[in-house]
């Protein structure tokens, strides 16, 4: 186990020795060897929570969208296909732009805000006041040199539980649109968690931040049960075996 600090250069979806992204993909990561991410491992299985949300952007684009007069079917189905990525990408990025604000939260300047920005930071601030006593990492990148993978994590805290020592814990903060319901995490959540957990060495719960991404606010703090990462593990590590035998690639080894 190793931990390096963040890397501002990118995020990237390999790591090399020293933490840093490489970019490029598969094809540069080879010749220094670098470490494939966790998300990019999860890729090679299907997650059924994003593949959900993504047929309903398609249903929703097919839904708003005019047909013109004269489309045919194949440009008709080109056009949805072309304003449903379009909606992920936006979602991504305000995922991404949210992330920051978490990032930051206690350097925000409110004045300098929109005024739904400022109450998403408000939220935040009073969930992190109520429910973190204190920060030991943030954006920190973990490598398993055992297992050859690497990953970045949110957040390591120390979560109030009643006690001066509190609870360490692998906080990953998670967006989303809850469409008026109640915010749910993934099991790929957890799968993430549990190979971070991993690679970090360190015996610490996990819990997802779930925090709305539009504007019908909401924050919910789930906590995985232990007996759900100790399953996951062992998947985490069959998955990457699986993506190592599949792209001929051992950068452990």
């Amino acid at each position: 186990m190793s931990i390096v600090p963040a890397q501002k250069q990118g995020f990237g979806h390999f790591y090399d020795q020293d933490g840093k992204a490489v970019e490029g993909g598969l094809r540069l990561a080879r010749p220094c060897r670098a470490f494939p991410s966790v998300t990019t491992v999860m890729g090679a299985t299907k997650n059924y929570g994003l593949d959900n949300w993504k047929r309903e952007q398609f249903a929703l684009s097919l839904l708003t969208l005019g047909r013109h007069l004269g489309e045919s079917d194949e440009k008709f189905i080109e056009r949805v296909d072309e304003d449903s990525s379009a909606k992920s990408r936006e979602a991504m990025e305000r995922g991404t732009y949210i992330h920051n604000l978490w990032e930051g939260i206690d350097s925000v300047k409110l004045e300098e805000q929109t005024e739904l920005d400022k109450k998403r930071v408000e939220m935040l601030l009073q969930w992190k006041s109520e429910n973190i006593l204190s920060i030991e990492k943030t954006e920190t990148v973990v490598r398993s040199k055992e297992y050859g993978y690497a990953g970045r994590f949110d957040t390591l805290c120390v979560l109030k539980d009643g006690t001066k020592a509190g609870e360490r814990c692998l906080l990953d903060l998670k967006t989303s649109d809850p469409k008026g319901k109640e915010l749910k995490p993934w099991d790929s959540h957890c799968l993430q968690l549990s190979a971070y957990r991993l690679a970090l060495g360190e015996s610490v719960s996990c819990g997802n931040l779930m925090f709305s991404s539009t504007d019908d606010l909401q924050i919910k703090f789930h906590k995985w049960d232990e007996k759900d990462l100790q399953k996951a593990q062992p998947a985490f590590i069959g998955l990457l075996a699986y993506w190592q035998w599949s792209n001929k690639y051992w950068p452990h080894v």
